[in-house]
């Protein structure tokens, strides 16, 4: 990945000086596309690091990254959930019902969802997926077990209340 684009990601600059992230991934449609050693898009970065105004001006130019795999088969949406960053989890959740309805079957390279996660992404995806039939991971795990196991009161019963 070009150095100006992965400290853009870092750093959550979207324009600053000369550089326009915009300008930037328009410029060449594989722009978007470059990746970290470890498969990461600028997406995955910004989730990473909790940028969500980031985030959402990346999806503006680039919606199809939103279902981009790293090499641990993580979405950027598996990433933010796994650092406990609920406003990029919103951001990535305020696209088209298409992708929404792709990236909640997605799992990581331990068939885990992005509901497998953290507290409050089960909860926010629970809520909004009552329908969806959350499967269980590749250690027989499914979300509601894996709330129940970590205590988290809140979560399980978000789940017991909203999903089928």
């Amino acid at each position: 990945m070009d150095p100006t684009l992965y400290n853009a990601a870092v750093e959550g600059n979207i324009s600053g000086g000369d550089f326009s992230l915009a300008e930037y991934l328009k410029r060449d449609k594989e722009n978007p596309y470059q990746v970290t050693p470890t498969g990461n898009t600028i997406l995955h970065v910004a989730a990473h690091y909790g940028h969500y105004h980031f985030v959402a001006e990346v999806l503006k130019i680039s919606p199809a990254l939103l279902c981009h795999r790293n090499k641990k088969n993580e979405t950027a949406l598996h990433v933010a959930a796994n650092e406990g960053h609920i406003k990029v989890v919103h951001s990535l959740h305020s696209m088209d019902e298409h992708y929404k309805e792709t990236l909640m079957r997605m799992t990581d390279e331990n068939g885990e969802t992005a509901l497998h996660n953290h507290q409050d992404e089960a909860r926010l995806l629970a809520k909004e997926y009552p329908e969806f039939e959350f499967p269980s991971n590749k250690a027989q795990e499914t979300p509601l077990y894996l709330a129940a196991e970590s205590g988290l009161h809140e979560a399980l019963i978000e789940i017991l209340d909203s999903c089928k």
